[in-house]
């Protein structure tokens, strides 16, 4: 990456990446680091400030064209989280 590019990027990946829910944000980041290529997941890492595995989690996404992640609107995915609390009679 070019220095200008580099600069751009360090402004602007974090401004956007505030903005998107922790799913865009992963897919962004693996189709940023296929645009790179070799050492894009570093850098991209690196610039969005998150872990590394998250961005190759999206590239592992994109490649597998989202299937997993129905567009119903949800963030997480259906059965996540805490059990739900449950009275004893």
């Amino acid at each position: 990456m070019s220095m200008a590019n580099l600069a751009m990027a360090q402004q602007h990946i974090p401004l956007v990446f505030a903005r998107l829910d922790e799913q865009q944000r992963r897919w962004v980041a693996g189709l940023l680091s296929e645009l790179l290529g070799r050492g894009g997941t570093k850098q991209v890492a690196e610039l969005a400030g998150i872990d590394p595995k998250t961005v190759r989690q999206g590239r592992i996404d994109l490649t597998r064209e989202l299937n997993e992640y129905p567009d119903d609107g949800r963030v997480r995915r259906p059965g996540g989280g805490r059990p739900s609390i449950k009275k004893k009679s």
